[in-house]
């Protein structure tokens, strides 16, 4: 390999570091971009969901796994098996619930967009938690 330049591998501890961070900001994201929708009550956000809002059970999930995904990443960067594996759980439900988003009457508004990145990035962060380091490269005799 002489003058060849290899790129470093992305190592197991880097891919849980980065899925941790990227749970927390997603998680902290869900719970602040939810709350000001909660306090205006079910009725009122689900009479206008569908457009700008998603329905008040999207909502009230997004809370909760925000919640669950802030704790989870903890583990994850510390790198424990009980973070990896609920941020993995956290992320899959997150990603399968914000499939219905992609679907929606009106693609390429704000809530269509919030599906895509809601998407792409838990799928992401789960491919992080499952990354394997690099494999030892043996020395050829």
């Amino acid at each position: 390999y002489k003058g060849e330049m290899h790129m470093k591998a992305l190592s197991r501890a880097t891919a849980l570091k980065l899925a941790a961070a990227l749970s927390f900001l997603v998680g902290a994201f869900n719970v602040i971009s939810s709350v000001p929708f909660i306090t205006r009550g079910a009725e009122a956000v689900d009479s206008v969901a569908g457009v700008d809002t998603p329905p008040f059970f999207i909502l009230i999930l997004g809370l909760i796994l925000g919640i669950v995904a802030m704790v989870a990443a903890y583990g994850t960067w510390k790198q424990r098996r009980w973070g990896i594996i609920l941020t993995i759980i956290v992320n899959t439900v997150g990603g399968i619930s914000a499939l219905p988003g992609l679907v929606i009457p009106v693609p390429f508004s704000p809530l269509w967009w919030s599906a895509v990145v809601g998407v792409i990035l838990s799928i992401l962060i789960v491919v992080l938690c499952l990354w394997r380091g690099p494999k030892p490269v043996v020395a050829q005799v």
